[in-house]
Protein backbone atom coordinates (compact mmCIF):
# COMPACT_ATOMS: atom_id res chain seq x y z
CA UNK A 1 0.00 0.00 0.00
CA UNK A 2 1.30 3.45 -0.90
CA UNK A 3 0.39 5.07 2.42
CA UNK A 4 1.10 2.24 4.85
CA UNK A 5 3.57 -0.49 5.70
CA UNK A 6 2.94 -4.00 7.08
CA UNK A 7 4.32 -4.42 10.59
CA UNK A 8 4.58 -7.14 13.23
CA UNK A 9 3.36 -6.64 16.80
CA UNK A 10 4.76 -8.61 19.73
CA UNK A 11 5.16 -7.98 23.44
CA UNK A 12 8.14 -8.34 25.76
CA UNK A 13 7.96 -8.53 29.55
CA UNK A 14 9.89 -9.87 32.52
CA UNK A 15 10.60 -9.52 36.21
CA UNK A 16 13.30 -6.88 35.83
CA UNK A 17 14.89 -4.89 33.01
CA UNK A 18 18.04 -2.79 32.75
CA UNK A 19 19.17 -0.88 29.67
CA UNK A 20 22.27 0.89 30.90
CA UNK A 21 22.63 4.59 30.28
CA UNK A 22 25.81 5.27 28.36
CA UNK A 23 27.33 7.75 30.83
CA UNK A 24 27.01 5.67 34.03
CA UNK A 25 29.84 3.68 35.63
CA UNK A 26 29.51 1.92 38.98
CA UNK A 27 26.00 3.06 39.97
CA UNK A 28 24.33 1.94 36.75
CA UNK A 29 21.19 3.81 35.67
CA UNK A 30 18.67 2.48 33.16
CA UNK A 31 16.61 3.97 30.36
CA UNK A 32 12.85 3.77 30.89
CA UNK A 33 12.38 1.73 27.72
CA UNK A 34 14.46 -0.50 25.45
CA UNK A 35 16.36 1.72 22.97
CA UNK A 36 16.31 0.76 19.32
CA UNK A 37 19.76 -0.81 19.72
CA UNK A 38 18.40 -3.12 22.44
CA UNK A 39 15.39 -4.10 20.31
CA UNK A 40 17.50 -5.08 17.30
CA UNK A 41 19.82 -6.97 19.63
CA UNK A 42 16.87 -8.91 21.01
CA UNK A 43 15.50 -9.68 17.53
CA UNK A 44 18.99 -10.63 16.43
CA UNK A 45 19.19 -13.11 19.33
CA UNK A 46 15.84 -14.63 18.36
CA UNK A 47 17.01 -15.06 14.76
CA UNK A 48 20.56 -16.08 15.61
CA UNK A 49 22.23 -13.10 13.93
CA UNK A 50 25.90 -12.98 15.05
CA UNK A 51 26.66 -10.00 17.25
CA UNK A 52 29.15 -8.56 14.77
CA UNK A 53 26.48 -8.68 12.02
CA UNK A 54 23.64 -6.94 13.89
CA UNK A 55 24.67 -3.45 12.76
CA UNK A 56 24.75 -4.57 9.13
CA UNK A 57 21.47 -6.52 9.19
CA UNK A 58 19.43 -3.93 11.09
CA UNK A 59 20.35 -0.62 9.46
CA UNK A 60 18.01 2.29 10.11
CA UNK A 61 17.16 2.48 6.40
CA UNK A 62 15.96 -1.15 6.48
CA UNK A 63 13.84 -1.13 9.65
CA UNK A 64 10.97 0.63 11.35
CA UNK A 65 10.68 0.13 15.11
CA UNK A 66 8.39 1.62 17.75
CA UNK A 67 8.19 0.75 21.47
CA UNK A 68 4.91 1.14 23.37
CA UNK A 69 4.80 0.83 27.19
CA UNK A 70 1.95 -1.40 28.36
CA UNK A 71 2.49 -1.03 32.11
CA UNK A 72 3.48 1.87 34.35
CA UNK A 73 7.25 2.32 34.39
CA UNK A 74 8.47 1.76 37.95
CA UNK A 75 12.19 2.11 38.65
CA UNK A 76 13.86 0.55 41.68
CA UNK A 77 17.37 -0.29 42.87
CA UNK A 78 18.95 -3.66 43.51
CA UNK A 79 22.11 -3.80 45.65
CA UNK A 80 24.97 -5.60 43.93
CA UNK A 81 28.44 -6.53 45.06
CA UNK A 82 31.21 -5.44 42.70
CA UNK A 83 34.78 -6.74 42.75
CA UNK A 84 37.52 -4.22 42.05
CA UNK A 85 39.99 -6.76 40.69
CA UNK A 86 40.03 -10.45 39.72
CA UNK A 87 40.54 -12.85 42.66
CA UNK A 88 44.07 -14.19 43.06
CA UNK A 89 44.74 -17.87 43.75
CA UNK A 90 47.57 -18.67 46.17
CA UNK A 91 48.52 -22.31 46.76
CA UNK A 92 45.28 -23.49 45.21
CA UNK A 93 43.07 -21.17 47.27
CA UNK A 94 41.60 -17.73 46.79
CA UNK A 95 43.71 -15.02 48.40
CA UNK A 96 41.51 -13.55 51.21
CA UNK A 97 43.10 -10.14 50.75
CA UNK A 98 41.94 -9.96 47.16
CA UNK A 99 38.52 -11.37 48.05
CA UNK A 100 37.95 -8.40 50.36
CA UNK A 101 38.61 -5.87 47.60
CA UNK A 102 34.96 -5.40 46.69
CA UNK A 103 32.26 -2.82 47.20
CA UNK A 104 28.48 -2.60 47.03
CA UNK A 105 26.61 -0.36 44.60
CA UNK A 106 23.04 -0.15 43.37
CA UNK A 107 21.79 -1.32 40.00
CA UNK A 108 18.78 0.67 38.82
CA UNK A 109 16.13 -1.60 37.29
CA UNK A 110 12.60 -1.45 35.94
CA UNK A 111 10.22 -3.71 37.84
CA UNK A 112 7.76 -5.84 35.87
CA UNK A 113 8.60 -4.22 32.50
CA UNK A 114 6.04 -4.73 29.75
CA UNK A 115 6.22 -3.25 26.24
CA UNK A 116 4.74 -3.78 22.80
CA UNK A 117 7.19 -3.76 19.90
CA UNK A 118 6.08 -2.61 16.44
CA UNK A 119 8.56 -3.93 13.91
CA UNK A 120 9.19 -3.86 10.17
CA UNK A 121 12.18 -4.99 8.12
CA UNK A 122 12.68 -4.55 4.40
CA UNK A 123 13.84 -8.18 4.03
CA UNK A 124 10.71 -10.33 3.61
CA UNK A 125 12.66 -13.55 4.23
CA UNK A 126 13.82 -12.22 7.58
CA UNK A 127 10.26 -11.17 8.43
CA UNK A 128 8.91 -14.61 7.60
CA UNK A 129 11.49 -16.36 9.78
CA UNK A 130 10.89 -13.92 12.63
CA UNK A 131 7.15 -14.58 12.56
CA UNK A 132 7.66 -18.35 12.63
CA UNK A 133 10.03 -18.11 15.57
CA UNK A 134 7.76 -15.74 17.49
CA UNK A 135 4.70 -17.92 16.95
CA UNK A 136 6.57 -21.07 17.95
CA UNK A 137 8.60 -19.41 20.76
CA UNK A 138 11.69 -20.92 19.19
CA UNK A 139 14.73 -18.75 19.81
CA UNK A 140 18.30 -19.28 18.67
CA UNK A 141 19.52 -17.40 21.76
CA UNK A 142 17.34 -16.50 24.77
CA UNK A 143 16.10 -12.88 24.49
CA UNK A 144 16.76 -10.76 27.56
CA UNK A 145 15.64 -7.44 29.01
CA UNK A 146 19.00 -5.72 28.69
CA UNK A 147 21.01 -7.96 31.03
CA UNK A 148 21.56 -11.64 30.29
CA UNK A 149 20.11 -12.71 33.65
CA UNK A 150 16.89 -10.75 33.06
CA UNK A 151 15.17 -13.12 30.65
CA UNK A 152 12.33 -11.82 28.47
CA UNK A 153 8.96 -13.45 27.89
CA UNK A 154 8.11 -12.71 24.25
CA UNK A 155 4.54 -13.09 22.95
CA UNK A 156 3.45 -12.86 19.33
CA UNK A 157 0.42 -10.57 18.82
CA UNK A 158 -0.08 -10.47 15.06
CA UNK A 159 0.27 -8.40 11.93
CA UNK A 160 -0.96 -4.87 11.32
CA UNK A 161 -0.55 -2.01 8.87
CA UNK A 162 0.97 1.34 9.90
CA UNK A 163 -0.74 4.00 7.79
CA UNK A 164 0.81 7.43 7.31
CA UNK A 165 -1.42 10.30 8.45
CA UNK A 166 -0.71 13.99 8.95
CA UNK A 167 -2.38 15.60 11.94
CA UNK A 168 -2.12 18.78 13.98
CA UNK A 169 -2.37 16.82 17.24
CA UNK A 170 -2.27 13.17 18.22
CA UNK A 171 -2.23 10.75 21.13
CA UNK A 172 1.03 8.82 20.74
CA UNK A 173 1.07 5.38 22.41
CA UNK A 174 4.77 4.78 21.70
CA UNK A 175 8.01 6.34 22.83
CA UNK A 176 8.29 9.78 21.21
CA UNK A 177 11.75 10.27 19.63
CA UNK A 178 12.68 13.83 18.71
CA UNK A 179 15.57 15.41 16.91
CA UNK A 180 16.64 18.96 17.69
CA UNK A 181 14.40 20.51 15.04
CA UNK A 182 11.25 18.54 15.96
CA UNK A 183 11.75 19.23 19.66
CA UNK A 184 11.18 22.94 18.94
CA UNK A 185 7.86 22.36 17.15
CA UNK A 186 6.21 19.81 19.45
CA UNK A 187 4.04 20.82 22.42
CA UNK A 188 3.74 18.23 25.22
CA UNK A 189 2.17 20.51 27.84
CA UNK A 190 -1.06 18.46 27.97
CA UNK A 191 0.71 15.13 28.50
CA UNK A 192 0.69 13.61 31.98
CA UNK A 193 3.60 12.03 33.86
CA UNK A 194 6.19 11.99 31.11
CA UNK A 195 9.78 10.83 31.38
CA UNK A 196 12.46 12.61 29.37
CA UNK A 197 15.52 10.72 28.21
CA UNK A 198 18.50 12.34 26.52
CA UNK A 199 21.20 10.84 24.32
CA UNK A 200 19.49 7.47 23.79
CA UNK A 201 21.51 5.11 21.54
CA UNK A 202 19.58 4.64 18.32
CA UNK A 203 21.96 3.10 15.79
CA UNK A 204 25.04 0.93 16.20
CA UNK A 205 27.78 0.73 13.59
CA UNK A 206 30.15 -2.17 12.82
CA UNK A 207 32.96 -0.52 14.82
CA UNK A 208 30.66 -0.46 17.91
CA UNK A 209 30.16 3.31 17.80
CA UNK A 210 26.67 4.73 18.18
CA UNK A 211 24.38 7.41 16.83
CA UNK A 212 22.09 8.84 19.49
CA UNK A 213 18.66 10.43 19.66
CA UNK A 214 18.67 14.02 20.89
CA UNK A 215 15.56 13.48 23.00
CA UNK A 216 12.97 10.82 23.71
CA UNK A 217 9.81 11.07 25.78
CA UNK A 218 7.79 8.21 27.24
CA UNK A 219 4.69 8.11 29.43
CA UNK A 220 5.52 7.04 32.99
CA UNK A 221 1.99 5.69 33.53
CA UNK A 222 1.70 4.02 30.09
CA UNK A 223 -0.91 6.52 28.91
CA UNK A 224 -0.78 8.12 25.45
CA UNK A 225 1.33 11.26 25.04
CA UNK A 226 -0.78 14.23 23.96
CA UNK A 227 1.26 15.88 21.20
CA UNK A 228 0.47 19.16 19.45
CA UNK A 229 2.35 20.75 16.57
CA UNK A 230 3.18 24.43 16.54
CA UNK A 231 4.30 24.41 12.90
CA UNK A 232 2.07 22.47 10.55
CA UNK A 233 0.80 18.86 10.53
CA UNK A 234 2.86 16.05 12.01
CA UNK A 235 3.50 12.83 10.05
CA UNK A 236 2.48 9.96 12.34
CA UNK A 237 1.59 6.30 11.85
CA UNK A 238 -1.80 4.86 12.77
CA UNK A 239 -2.08 1.13 13.33
CA UNK A 240 -5.09 -0.02 11.34
CA UNK A 241 -6.14 -2.93 13.58
CA UNK A 242 -4.71 -1.83 16.91
CA UNK A 243 -6.00 1.71 16.52
CA UNK A 244 -3.02 3.37 18.21
CA UNK A 245 -0.74 6.05 16.80
CA UNK A 246 3.03 5.51 16.92
CA UNK A 247 6.30 7.17 15.94
CA UNK A 248 9.21 5.08 14.74
CA UNK A 249 12.70 5.46 16.19
CA UNK A 250 14.02 5.88 12.66
CA UNK A 251 12.32 9.27 12.30
CA UNK A 252 9.17 11.15 11.38
CA UNK A 253 9.65 10.98 7.64
CA UNK A 254 7.14 8.87 5.65
CA UNK A 255 8.38 5.41 4.66
CA UNK A 256 7.42 2.74 2.15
Amino acid sequence: MHNGIPVYLFTICGTFAHWRKWFTTTSALTYAFPPRTAVVGMIGAILGVPREKVAEVFKTNDTRIAVCPLRSIVKDRLPEKWRQSPPRIVKGRFDPAKMDESFQENLEVIRRPHYRIVFRHRDETLMKELRERLEQKRWVYPPCMGIMGFLADVEWEGEDVAEVVRVQEANIISVLPLDEAMAKTVDLSESEAILREERVPNEVFPDRTFRHLDLAYVSRNAKPLRVRSAKGPLPVYRLRKNGGTVIFFEGWRPVT
